[in-house]
């Protein structure tokens, strides 16, 4: 169209969650405590500068310090976005929080003696508790935040949910 400012698709979500974060009002610290388990909550996790530089290489250090605490959430939630539909999918959300997590069940040392078949099971045993602690924290994420309930995690959704008290 002549006269009409286009706008890129990279653009755009940003911009709306600007709106969003000017419309939402923060009803509460966004501090980790009283959050449970739902990791988007997690402003530590939320602002980690140097989990952000591993995942945004394009960007400096000076420009992660310079950067507010709604810039380094939105570079989180694009830099998990990894097939880059504007939306986090389950296996996203989960790559997100695990990667930030203290939860480490293969941090545990091998029982002295520990056969080939025995260290195998452990191992087993170990992947299936991480995978149930993490589907745990995915599943809580959705159902809490997910508001369209279309099994994805929007950017707007993202932003309505830091700011939405625990239990509303």
């Amino acid at each position: 169209m002549a006269g009409s400012v286009a706008m890129s698709s990279a653009v755009l979500p940003a911009v709306v969650g600007a709106m969003v974060l000017l419309l939402v009002p923060q009803t509460r610290c966004l501090s980790p405590e009283g959050y449970d388990d739902n990791k988007f909550r997690d402003a530590q996790m939320l602002q980690d500068k140097g989990h952000l530089k591993e995942h945004v290489k394009e960007l400096s250090e000076e420009d992660i310090n310079s950067m507010t605490p709604a810039e380094r959430e939105f570079h989180f939630f694009k830099s998990h976005d990894s097939d880059k539909d504007h939306h986090l999918d389950g296996l996203e959300i989960m790559a997100a929080v695990s990667h930030n997590s203290d939860y480490d069940s293969f941090g545990r040392p091998a029982p002295e003696g520990e056969t080939a078949e025995q260290e195998r099971e452990r191992t087993n045993q170990e992947h299936q508790e991480r995978m149930t602690v993490f589907t745990g924290l995915v599943d809580k994420i959705l159902s809490e935040d997910d508001t369209n309930n279309d099994g994805m995690i929007s950017y707007i959704e993202y932003v309505v949910s830091r700011r939405r008290v625990p239990g509303t």
